[in-house]
């Protein structure tokens, strides 16, 4: 075979493998359901509802003013390594004896763009891809001061609308609603507003979560899916998730319980 063959059956096989795992990238991330409330649903309404039903009695039975619900948008199997849960909002017990979420809401039309939007627990759990949620109480006392917060003018200052899926949480320029919980949680902690100051102080007791990824899905990653925004990362990707929430409100003495909740087979699930 001449060297020009050789040459146009390396480049031809190059073509083929990018092809082949931008197509990979496209199914694992495309397919994410992370910031967002108008995602398909993949259960049916009655699951849904069962499911939302099995959370607010849970919450309840444990007397929770104040709660963060984590809900995981990818079939595990597909979500990096290190990363159990795709979304996370704050749940505050209101006058009714249910819940009110706050979420950080990428947009549909602009997925760059978020908003902070409040909705109800069946919502919350209806773009959900897995039969479980991870919940995070702070002690009681934190729990009260967190409902007083969000209910202030305080609540949302943090807020960057400039979105990314994997927003770096020691850099200003992209946000996502893990980092959005993880400013606001440390903004009540500190009383400190200032995401900049709150950037200088948080790597002492924070450690985001490394994702791993090389150089073809560094690059091929935003193409594939916008979300996927690099510029606020140098050679390690970083962002924040639900074990690492857990472990700064650990490092302020704040967890009274960290667990995950598996949701009861409708069939089985008591009326």
């Amino acid at each position: 075979m001449s060297r020009k063959r050789v040459v146009l059956a390396i480049i031809i096989g190059l073509i083929f493998g990018l092809a082949l795992f931008g197509n990979h990238l496209n199914l694992n991330y495309r397919s994410l359901v992370a910031s967002t409330q108008n995602a398909k649903p993949l259960l049916d309404d009655e699951t849904l509802s069962s499911y939302s039903k099995q959370l607010v009695n849970n919450l309840a039975a444990k007397k929770a003013e104040f709660a963060i619900v984590s809900r995981a948008g990818q079939a595990r199997k597909r979500l990096p390594e290190g990363v159990n849960y795709t979304h996370s909002a704050f749940w505050i017990l209101n006058d009714l004896g249910t819940y009110d979420v706050y979420n950080l809401y990428h947009g549909e039309e602009n997925k760059l763009i978020s908003s902070l939007v409040t909705d109800a627990p069946s919502d919350f759990i209806k773009p959900t891809r897995a039969h479980d949620v991870g919940i995070i109480l702070p002690v009681p006392e934190f729990q009260t001061a967190m409902k007083k917060y969000i209910g202030s003018a305080a609540y949302g200052r943090t807020h960057n609308p400039t979105y990314s899926l994997i927003s770096n949480p020691f850099d200003p320029r992209y946000q996502n609603c893990n980092e959005f919980v993880l400013d606001e949680l440390a903004s009540a902690i500190w009383q400190e507003s200032d995401v900049a100051k709150l950037i200088e102080k948080l790597p002492a007791t924070f450690k985001p979560t490394e994702i791993k990824a090389g150089p073809i899905k560094r690059f091929l990653g935003p193409i594939v899916d916008e979300r996927l925004v690099m510029k606020d990362h140098g050679k390690v990707i970083a962002t924040t998730t639900r074990e690492d929430l857990i472990e700064f409100l650990k490092s302020q003495s704040l967890v009274e319980e960290a667990y995950r909740l598996d949701f009861t087979p409708l069939r089985l699930a008591a009326p």
